[in-house]
């Protein structure tokens, strides 16, 4: 039975028939073991259902991973739990456990409503007390930890012996107690069952269904019980003949399982043996029978069956969040993932399909909200989905990858097809790191592709991995800074607050390519340890060189790893991706403002400025002020007695050149903002008019290295590779900047103050009169092939907002201007 599974459009033969089995008197029941995911349903089983009952069984499916934590979630579930527990808590471990069992009922309910999705705080709250509970049960539960992600018990799921131990010991294991509450009442309110299926798709629902096993063989000893999903086909393997599983179990059903379970289910309820079954695996005599799998055709499957799952309250989410698919398995193998072996082979929907099923759940349960689990949605899935889902109220979101094809004509129009988010494998910001991977992107379509989604108004999440073998804690450093810059562009510059990132350790498992063939990333596994038969997370060691920064930028990040990573550019508390999309969904009509351009024209030395609110940390150093900006992680340092005089005109508080220019060099970069409302900005790119004056920014500097050219602004500290085009426009507007300024000024060189400072060494006329360099608009668009001109105006503005080029608005500019930020 494998846990995500597509559907083809409503209407097809036998939808009739499937509705008026659900009444019938079931047969076979498909269950979904914890712990899984609290806070939306899984799909293998609705979609199991959906085929079952479309070939005329009676069936019935139960979430058992959701029963179980409405159980426990609930004032009455958790003290039953602890009245029945052997182990007491005492002092203030009890008064916090009641304190919070008293309010969970109203916090479960919280989260269940539309209101949590945009009260973080309350969202928050009603989260730490449902932890609270948990936290309380898992006192009483010696050697356990409970939350929401995962129940790690006493006996772990990496050794038979340990799992066949738990089953069996009520005191380690809280699931003997609950499934006597939630599954046993439903196996006796069915008399006529024959076939229990449960769908193992994680380690950590393994021991939740061998007791759950254990119950059903207590309650139906004559019912044939069979095991699938994901992990079940990565242990079958490893399963010897007298294993002990089979004991509990009849067989095992491993990869797809749309064709198995028919076959299973037709075979058992007609009293034929099921040794035929496709992907089967049992005990016949001393042996274990084994069937080869056969895929499944995605263009003869029903649109899956959630009407047994407790859509209204049995989820920590509103809506909730229905599973959808749009492919199957994933077209590349990455040298660090095992998804391939267990998916059979990669294959697509037809986009009108996938429409389909979306309008089709949306009719029977009122749902727009939906995740596309598939492993990978590629360029042409989401081509296909952006066609058909125009125009439709659906919502959704899924995971992709880096491409040279995602633009912002395709970001846009899957904004206008409802995707509001999307999950992109990062990996690493490293390119020899990401060719050791064999992931097949460059570095260099990372961030485009980010901007492009973020300008759009889509959120993305960037996943990490640290410690792929060959790879430098440095390298990993680069990695953690680009996504915390990535974050910070993402909610500063495009208005969209909800782009998270999560970074794990690699670790090796046993059916990826790099245990295939170990030598070729020159790692040594290790033998497991005694008695871990099911341990699919190999030891290894890494016995070949670690890299060495080749230039200054690696040299840069090297000195700083160790700060780099001892943060975090995440939140520790950072809700469930589908909350987390839910309330990117909620903040689609009240995006904040444009990203503005500070556009301050020849005379800005005479606006009133003041520090701006964002520079909030001030760290004295003699007659310095250095001013920290903690979103953008900037420092930029200015004379104390200048700031002191503040709020002023620069006309009034500068002594010199040298104090105008750092004034006009805050006044760029924000650390400054206008008193009054003659501060012009720019909130368009369409605002780039002939009248416009581009220079490099104060404090950037245009580098070459080797073949790659990079802008580098030594205030922030960013750093941006940039393609032959938009390399030969900046050196454009550099070279234009310094044949007024020969001497580098003009904004093109930059004071290495050590203190921080981050002034330029403007010349004063260029700094007084705002027309002595730089480049004009016209000028630079006039250089450019007629259809090229768009895609410079949207790389120009990107420089702009980056600050990486600044812009001057002379007296005669004609062209419209917003109002002050």
């Amino acid at each position: 039975m494998h846990p995500r599974n597509p559907a083809p459009p409503p209407g097809i033969p036998g939808t009739a028939q499937a509705l008026d089995t659900a009444h019938s008197s079931p047969r076979v029941l498909l269950i979904n073991p914890p712990l899984w995911n609290p806070y939306a349903p899984h799909l293998a089983v609705p979609l199991l259902l959906a085929v079952l009952r479309r070939h005329g069984v009676a069936a019935r499916a139960l979430d058992l991973s959701a029963e179980t934590m409405r159980l426990l979630l609930s004032r009455d579930g958790a003290g039953d739990y602890a009245a029945h527990r052997a182990q007491t808590l005492t002092g203030r471990a009890r008064d916090q456990f009641e304190a919070a069992r008293s309010a969970v009922d109203r916090a479960a309910a919280f989260l269940r409503s539309p209101a949590s999705v945009e009260d973080v705080d309350g969202h928050r709250a009603a989260t730490a007390v449902c932890h609270a509970v948990l936290d309380g049960m898992a006192a009483l539960t010696p050697g356990a930890r409970l939350s929401f992600d995962r129940f790690d018990l006493r006996h772990r799921p990496v050794s038979s012996a340990q799992v066949m131990r738990a089953v069996t010991d009520p005191v380690h294991n809280p699931y003997p107690h609950v499934f006597e509450r939630v599954l046993v009442p439903r196996l006796r309110a069915l008399p006529d069952l024959e076939v229990v299926g449960l769908s193992v798709s994680a380690d950590s629902q393994l021991i939740a269904a061998l007791t759950a096993a254990r119950l059903i063989r207590r309650e139906r000893p004559a019912a044939h019980i069979t095991l699938g999903g994901n992990f079940v086909t990565r242990i079958a393997d490893r399963l010897r003949p007298g294993h002990p599983f089979f004991t509990l179990v009849d067989s095992l059903v491993c990869y797809e399982g749309e064709e198995s379970v028919v076959a299973l289910v037709d075979r058992l309820l007609a009293g034929r043996t099921p040794h035929d079954v496709p992907g089967i695996v049992l005990p016949d005599g001393d042996a274990l029978h084994r069937r080869p799998p056969v895929t499944a055709s995605l263009g003869e499957l029903p649109v899956p069956d959630f009407t047994d799952h407790p859509l209204t309250d049995g989820y920590l989410a509103p809506g909730p969040v229905l599973p959808v698919i749009a492919s199957r398995s994933c077209a590349w193998k990455c040298a660090f993932c095992a998804i391939p072996f267990a998916s059979d082979a990669f294959r697509m929907r037809a986009p009108e399909a996938v429409v389909a099923e979306l309008d089709e759940l949306h009719r029977r349960h009122g749902i727009r909200h939906f995740q596309f689990v598939d492993e990978i949605l590629t360029v042409r899935s989401m081509r296909g989905l952006a066609r058909g889902l125009a125009g439709r109220d659906h919502r959704w979101y899924g995971e992709t990858r880096f491409s040279p094809t995602i633009d912002r004509r395709l970001t846009d129009a899957l904004y206008a097809a409802g995707c509001r988010r999307l999950d992109l494998g990062l990996e690493s910001y490293n390119q020899d790191v990401l060719d050791r991977m064999r992931k097949d992107i460059k570095a260099s379509w990372i961030a485009p592709n980010l901007d492009a989604l973020l300008a759009s108004g889509i959120s993305v999440h960037l996943f990490g991995i640290a410690g792929f073998p060959g790879e430098a804690r440095w390298q990993t450093a680069r990695t953690v800074e680009f996504a915390a810059a990535t974050l910070a562009r993402s909610r500063e510059r495009y208005g969209v607050p909800d782009s998270t990132f999560g970074i794990g350790p690699f670790v090796l498992d046993a059916l990826s390519p790099v245990a295939a063939a170990p030598e070729e990333y020159q790692v040594r596994l290790e033998p497991p340890e005694a008695g871990e038969d099911l341990q699919m997370a190999l030891r290894y060691e890494y016995v070949g060189p670690i890299p060495q920064p080749r230039d200054a930028e690696d040299r840069d990040i090297a000195a700083r790893a160790d700060r780099i990573l001892s943060g975090s550019p995440d939140s520790a508390d950072r809700p469930a991706e589908e909350v987390v999309f839910l309330r990117a969904d909620s903040r689609r009509g009240h995006r904040t403002a444009p990203p503005r351009v500070p556009c301050p024209g020849p005379h800005w030395d005479r606006m009133v400025l003041r520090p701006a609110d964002g520079w909030v940390v001030r760290l004295h150093d003699g007659d310095r002020t250095l001013l920290y900006e903690p979103r953008e992680g900037a420092l930029f340092g200015l004379p104390s007695r200048l700031l002191d005089a503040l709020p002023g005109r620069a006309v009034d508080v500068c002594r010199d050149q040298a104090e105008r220019t750092l004034l006009r060099a805050a006044l760029h970069h924000r650390c400054l903002e206008p008193v009054g409302p003659d501060a012009r900005t720019l909130t368009s790119a369409a605002q780039l008019t002939g009248d416009l004056r581009l220079r490099l920014g104060p404090g950037t500097r245009l580098v070459h290295e080797g073949t790659d050219t990079f802008l580098t602004s030594w205030i922030t500290g960013q750093r941006l590779r940039l393609s032959a085009s938009g390399a030969a426009a900046a050196r454009l507007v550099a070279a234009a900047g310094e044949a007024a300024h020969p001497a580098g000024a003009g904004g093109t060189a930059v004071a290495a103050d050590p203190a921080g400072a981050g002034g330029t060494a403007e010349d004063a006329d260029g700094d007084r009169h705002g027309d002595g360099g730089g480049l004009r608009w016209a000028e630079l668009a006039a250089r450019c092939a007629p259809g090229s001109v768009p895609r410079l105006r949207a790389f120009v503005w990107r420089l702009l907002i980056a600050r990486f080029l600044s812009v001057e608005t002379p007296d005669r500019s004609a062209h419209r201007v917003a109002g002050r930020r």
